[in-house]
């Protein structure tokens, strides 16, 4: 699960030993892989306009994530080639 959350990630130094936030930025908490894998293959298929069967899906959630990112940049740049 991919939460998105807006919150004070930015910090300014007050005087010696005091911080305070400066601003709210948009920020991702990532509870696990699957859901990392499952964010990447929609933007991949937003990104192309491609639709993947879902076999193809299934196999590409079994792969490790920095595997899975290559083989969807690898597939990209071959569509963009054709």
């Amino acid at each position: 699960m991919i939460e998105h959350h807006q919150g004070y990630t930015a910090i300014k130094r007050y005087g010696r030993n005091s911080f305070r936030p400066i601003g709210k930025h948009p920020f991702k908490i990532i509870h696990n892989a699957r859901a990392v894998k499952h964010d990447l293959i929609q933007q991949f298929e937003a990104s192309t306009g491609i639709i993947l069967p879902s076999g193809v899906k299934s196999n590409l959630y079994t792969q490790p994530l920095p595997i899975l990112g290559k083989q969807l940049a690898v597939m990209e740049l071959q569509i963009k080639g054709n």
